[in-house]
């Protein structure tokens, strides 16, 4: 399985970890529920880029992922100085 649609693969068993069922997953991606069995059956063997990035999107709408906070440079209260 290549790398991207083992990383697909890995958004769908988290997604049904946190209780959807892969036809609630396909509904939500607006993709068919054969889609999602097959990719996760490993016979998809090459996947349009719509099916990816509606699965992608869901998956970022359902499960949110903190992003981390951009480290902070100048302490509290300090501004850095022009042109710098």
């Amino acid at each position: 399985m290549p790398d991207d649609l083992a990383e697909v693969a890995n958004m769908i068993a988290r997604l049904e970890q946190s209780g959807l069922s892969r036809r609630a997953i396909a509904e939500g991606a607006g993709i068919g529920a054969s889609q999602i069995t097959r990719i996760m059956a490993g016979e998809a063997r090459n996947p349009t880029l719509r099916v990816i990035n509606s699965l992608k999107r869901f998956y970022r709408e359902t499960l949110p992922v903190d992003e981390p906070s951009p480290q902070q440079r100048f302490a509290n209260g300090c501004q850095p100085r022009a042109g710098r």
